[in-house]
């Protein structure tokens, strides 16, 4: 949120300089994040009105890929089910009318190497997906003024115009309202499977999403759990999505670990952002699963408070009461 908001501001004309206590990249939440850039998928976590923002974002992320490599890629995802799961996808259609129903041979064609271990499934063209790392490398790369330094936004609101404050969890202590909710991921490397987009696995306790990354990497994500004091990946949520990746190839089973990882996301109660202006200072939070999803649109509500212009997001925020 906040490497967008500067971003944006800087490419709009604006001397922009971060802070940030851990540095660039800091080994946040964003940088363990899995990056899907998926509005349907998570249809369940959003209200329908925020379907728009979401694919403006995409649209964002790909001008901004044409001028750096960072793995962006919109070639929809795949949502597919075992058998005795078929009706989770069901249910899902009633969510996602755009989704378009795949049969045996349908997901041969998407996917061949799942070697035709699935009947049933769910096509969404439209979603895409981003290596989160090497976006937030991108775009630290183009950010001129940048000081590893933890700052109170207050302290420094005197020194400049605005002060917009993405600290994430950071700001727990002045904003209440905020929770943390950990994810865990797993990335592994698979020599012997090639998926070319994401793949959700519908299941009854947990979506387990599987996004191909190049040189056969795979990351696997992600849980959803109401613990933000403890930050580290637990025994059970790993044995689970490894177990869960055996079923959806075998081939998994073969594979090797790269990396174990988990990050805890700012919440608030409705798992909803909010911006929110006191002064100078401009507040932007509470990403919650959508960091990569919805940062680009909430950064250019950021640029319209700082140059004073309508924003169609920042009026949808307030028309919900995120006052």
């Amino acid at each position: 949120m906040g490497l967008m908001s500067a971003y944006m501001l800087q490419k709009a004309g604006h001397n922009v300089t971060i802070f940030d206590a851990d540095g660039f990249p800091a080994n946040n939440a964003s940088f363990k994040a899995g990056g899907m850039l998926a509005p349907f998928a998570e249809i369940e976590h959003m209200p329908v009105t925020f379907l728009e923002p979401c694919f403006e974002s995409i649209r964002i992320w790909q001008d901004i890929s044409e001028n750096g490599a960072f793995e962006f890629a919109q070639r929809g995802s795949l949502l597919l089910a075992h058998p005795q799961d078929r009706h989770m996808l069901a249910r899902f259609a009633q969510h996602a009318p755009q989704a378009q129903i795949t049969d045996k041979a349908r997901i041969a064609e998407l996917e061949p190497g799942l070697n035709n271990r699935f009947s049933d499934g769910l096509y969404l063209p439209e979603e895409a997906h981003i290596h989160p790392q090497k976006a937030m490398r991108f775009l630290i790369q183009n950010l001129q003024h940048k000081i590893q330094q933890d700052i109170d936004p207050g302290h420094i609101s005197g020194h400049y115009d605005f002060v917009i404050d993405a600290r994430g969890m950071a700001s727990q202590k002045t904003d209440s309202d905020l929770r943390g909710v950990k994810g865990e991921l797993l990335i592994v490397h698979n020599p012997d499977l090639i998926l070319t987009r994401p793949v959700r696995l519908m299941h009854p306790r947990y979506a387990l999403y599987i996004v191909p990354r190049e040189g056969n990497l795979f990351m696997i994500g992600a849980t959803n759990i109401e613990a933000e004091g403890e930050p580290r990946p637990a025994v059970k949520s790993a044995m689970e999505l490894m177990s869960a990746l055996v079923t959806l190839h075998p081939s998994f089973a073969e594979a090797h670990i790269v990396e174990i990882t988990a990050g805890i996301r700012p919440s608030y109660p409705d798992n909803l952002p909010r911006i929110t202006q006191a002064g100078n200072i401009i507040s932007s939070n509470g990403l919650y699963r959508h960091g990569f999803l919805l940062s680009p649109v909430m950064a250019k509500c950021v640029l319209a408070l700082v140059e004073k212009k309508r924003n169609a997001l920042y009026i949808l925020l307030h028309e919900r009461g995120h006052r």
